[in-house]
């Protein structure tokens, strides 16, 4: 019987399921998004004040018009069909490694805290290690669907993909930037999972991870201490251990209800970094312990129709690049939350959707409109009166978005 390839378009009970999950995926992220504007623009209030030319809206305007701009980005992503990335994905990494080493020549490198990681674009930088978590993902997706990597061998899992994470996160850490790095080597080792690889040769990559990352953080006073300030917070209160001790009183003055939207005082230069990384312990203290649990909640919300999106693509390709975002943004908010709460080490990685940051925002709301792509585009190749069956080919990129085969067109079928 003839095979169609039907995507979401169509009336059966697997179809109203996936855009089930399609719809509650962009709702999380609309909320998030929300509250996120709320939040930076509660912190700009008091962040601006310290501001040479003292405009009190400065992060709230900023964020606010990249967020406008983020989503129509985000829609048109999602309108287009994820496979034509494909054929950019590699490309797109080789595009990202020399961004990340152009921030180094001088006139064309913008330094802040005696890192050098924008490029400056005028009225937004462009920070190319935040561009870097998509170009691996693409690529990762890319290489994990392929034929030979289907085998599970490790050798075929981590060639050449393991070359190319292993330099791009070495470009990250010149630039001293150990989060991105550990977002990136996160994702990662989340896709490899959903790619198949076996569990003694994961765990085996996952100790040599944790490994090489604590060499990465003895090799660096800064990050020394930082990571014996976690240990030992309290050990120096004003000194190394000053930000978690702020944010666990800006956790602890909240309460259960927090003490009112826009009334924390930690924001006003108490709390270092209270626009960016640590805008989860102000939320904290004006929202409470319930404000907390409620962004918790919405990110577990997230990581379970992303996971649901991935698991139900019969394509390997989009199936992966489903998947890698999700762990992108779910893993880059659990290593934020757990700094933040003093259960991981402060890495300087922003909390998605919700920290002040105008790269980070962008490419959340990228990674959000891949997967509404997939859960659009998803091959789904049923044969004709039966039920959907797996799409065992690794190699999709043929198959257009559009009519599929010719001749006379079905009843009810539609060009999508």
């Amino acid at each position: 019987m003839p095979l169609e390839d039907r995507g979401p378009d169509r009336n059966d009970s697997e179809s109203r399921g996936w855009m089930k999950h399609d719809q509650v995926l962009a709702g999380v992220a609309l909320v998030l998004l929300v509250i996120g504007l709320v939040m930076v623009f509660s912190v700009s209030a008091a962040a601006g004040l310290f501001r040479p030319d003292g405009d009190l809206f400065y992060y709230a305007r900023q964020q606010t018009l990249v967020a406008c701009a983020g989503l129509v980005i985000m829609l048109i992503v999602s309108r287009l069909d994820y496979r034509r990335f494909r054929m950019l994905s590699l490309v797109g990494v080789l595009g990202t490694c020399a961004l990340l080493l152009a921030v180094h020549v001088p006139g064309v490198g913008l330094e802040a805290g005696g890192a050098s990681r924008w490029i400056d674009l005028g009225p937004l930088s462009l920070q190319p290690s935040e561009l870097a978590k998509l170009a691996v993902i693409l690529a990762a997706a890319h290489l994990l669907a392929t034929q030979r990597a289907r085998s599970g061998a490790f050798e075929d899992l981590m060639w050449p993909l393991g070359l190319i994470v292993a330099v791009v996160c070495g470009l990250i850490l010149i630039q001293r930037d150990l989060g991105t790095a550990l977002v990136v080597g996160v994702t990662t080792m989340g896709m490899l999972w959903v790619a198949g690889m076996r569990g003694r040769d994961w765990l085996g990559l996952g100790v040599a991870g944790v490994t090489l990352t604590l060499v990465a953080i003895f090799s660096e006073d800064y990050r020394r201490e930082r990571f014996l300030a976690f240990l030992q917070p309290f050990a120096d209160a004003q000194d190394s251990g000053f930000q978690v001790v702020q944010s666990f009183i800006a956790l602890g003055s909240g309460g259960w209800f927090g003490v009112g939207p826009g009334l924390s005082v930690q924001k006003f230069s108490y709390l270092p970094e209270a626009h960016t990384d640590m805008i989860l312990a102000v939320l904290g203290e004006e929202w409470g312990l319930v404000g907390v649990i409620v962004i918790a909640a919405l990110f577990v919300t997230f990581a379970v129709c992303g996971s649901l999106l991935a698991l139900r693509c019969r394509d390997p390709f989009g199936r992966l690049l489903a998947a890698g975002c999700t762990f992108l943004v779910v893993g880059q908010a659990a290593i934020n939350m757990g700094g933040v709460m003093g259960a991981l080490p402060l890495t300087g990685v922003p909390l998605p959707f919700i920290s002040y940051g105008r790269m980070n925002l962008l490419v959340v709301l990228v990674a959000v409109g891949l997967m509404l792509s997939v859960a659009r585009f998803g091959p789904i190749v049923v044969a004709s009166g039966t039920h959907p069956q797996p799409l065992e080919t690794a190699d999709v990129t043929h198959i257009d978005s559009r009519r599929r085969y010719g001749g006379s067109r079905r009843s009810g079928s539609r060009d999508r």
